[in-house]
């Protein structure tokens, strides 16, 4: 700012004095005025033209250098000092006024955009066409698992899928929308819907737009609809071609034999009643997921349940020469449905009975502080067979079996673990379990601590 200044005063002096200079010699000319006379008049008036114009150049060049500053630290200039400025200082005005609200306008509209890839849930990636990344939402940073700093990457340096990157590549040569289905193996299972599409403007070809959509719930959803429909459609198949089979039996002739008939009618009453149980598992489990069952809580006896729940195991337990223990301090108490909690650990201990060839089963309920929120943890241990490791991510699955000729040799159906788990995420916890094979397992339901 000061050599523009000097530079322009030098000019200035050097434009008035050489305008005097040939103003003298004019009138010297033409009105007959010796150049000794005219010259110093001249001379003068240059002088303080100069002079004048020398002072105005200074005084307003400590506005300038203020409103410079200003402006360089990102400031607005203050009225007064664009008072000072004249009409230049009401242009500034002007320009910053409008400036402010552009500024503000495109803040909203990136807050905006932010706010709504925040809570997008497709994964969302734009890049530049020679591949800089410029957006990654959250969620393409969790279905991706990609680095947070990816504003100076390139898109090949994401370790996005294979099947993603010949999508992207596609659709910028093909200048076209792209879809694909990817199936990842590694290192989980996951399906995933993706698409891309070439961002244009004007014409020209700016970069590329990835977006994509975790279906692998969907898949498993839909899996598990379609094993539900074969699993009913096959344990009713059974009973009903049992029923039928008799029923025919007696009409050929069977009814006229009286210990036949009673054999069969037995059977029959077996199978209609092993129907109806299956029948009142299922509306249950629909009660439960449909929000239908009504709980009934209230502050209950820990120990109260468990021992109610293991007077009705102690003959089936006996007979097979197993303990059954309890591990439960007297005035420990949850808030719940104590018919639920009872129904959760009926199955719980039914199972443990049942999977246990020998050794003994123990029932133990604790209080575990953690922080802020404690919990009330009820466990069910025996040393039975276990369940392998590759089995356990879908224990909880309806009519999911470890063994399935074993289960329905004893008469399960796949369906007590997953009643018991919807009970127990329906009164405001949750159940898990550890097992490892050949050396038993351990089913714990986790309460809140009223």
């Amino acid at each position: 700012m000061g050599r523009w200044f000097v530079n322009r005063l030098t000019l200035i002096a050097f434009i008035a004095t050489s305008f005097g200079i040939g103003l003298g010699l004019a009138l010297a000319i033409f009105l007959k005025v010796s150049v000794s006379a005219a010259l110093p008049v001249l001379l003068v008036s240059s002088a303080t033209a100069v002079a004048l114009m020398a002072l105005s150049f200074l005084l307003l060049f400590e506005p300038i250098q203020r409103l410079t500053n200003a402006l360089k630290k990102g400031e607005e200039p203050s009225s007064l000092l664009l008072q000072e400025l004249g009409a230049l200082g009401e242009a500034i005005a002007a320009t910053w006024t409008v400036w402010k609200q552009t500024v503000a306008e495109l803040r909203e509209e990136r807050a905006l955009l932010q706010a709504i890839l925040k809570r997008m849930d497709e994964a969302i990636i734009a890049a530049q066409e020679n591949g800089n990344v410029i957006l990654v939402n959250p969620a393409a940073q969790k279905l991706f698992r990609l680095p947070n700093d990816y504003s100076q990457r390139r898109l090949t340096e994401l370790n996005l899928p294979f099947e993603l990157m010949e999508l992207a590549q596609n659709a910028l040569k093909r200048k076209l929308p792209q879809m694909v289905e990817i199936h990842i193996l590694h290192p989980e299972e996951r399906f995933i819907d993706a698409y891309a599409t070439p961002l244009i403007v004007n014409g020209q070809l700016e970069g590329i737009l990835l977006v994509a959509r975790d279906l692998t719930d969907l898949k498993r959803i839909d899996k598990v609809r379609r094993d539900f429909v074969a699993n009913v459609s096959h344990e009713l198949r059974t009973p009903i071609a049992t029923l039928r089979s008799l029923a025919e039996a007696l009409l050929m002739g069977g009814k006229d034999d009286p210990e036949v008939r009673e054999n069969f009618l037995q059977a029959i009453a077996d199978e209609t009643a092993r129907m109806g149980k299956l029948i009142d598992n299922l509306l249950e489990l629909t009660r439960i997921e449909s929000g239908q069952k009504e709980w009934r809580f209230q502050e209950v006896s820990v120990a109260e349940i468990v021992a109610q729940v293991v007077e009705r195991f102690k003959l089936a337990a006996s007979q097979k020469g197993l303990t059954v223990k309890t591990e439960i301090a007297e005035k420990l108490k949850v808030r719940t449905d104590p018919d639920a909690l009872a129904q959760v650990l009926f199955n719980l201990v039914d199972n443990a009975v049942k999977y246990t060839p020998k050794g003994e089963i123990t029932v133990k309920a604790e209080k575990i502080e953690a922080g802020d929120y404690s919990q009330v943890v009820i466990s069910v241990t025996d040393t039975g067979v276990g369940i392998p490791t590759e089995h356990l991510p879908r224990i909880f699955e309806r009519f999911y079996r470890v063994d399935k000729a074993r289960s329905r040799q004893i008469g399960g159906f796949g369906l007590g673990l997953s009643i018991a788990k919807h009970i127990a995420e329906s009164l405001g916890g949750k159940i898990t379990v550890q097992s490892e094979l050949g050396k038993g397992s351990t089913f714990s339901i986790w309460l809140p601590y009223p």
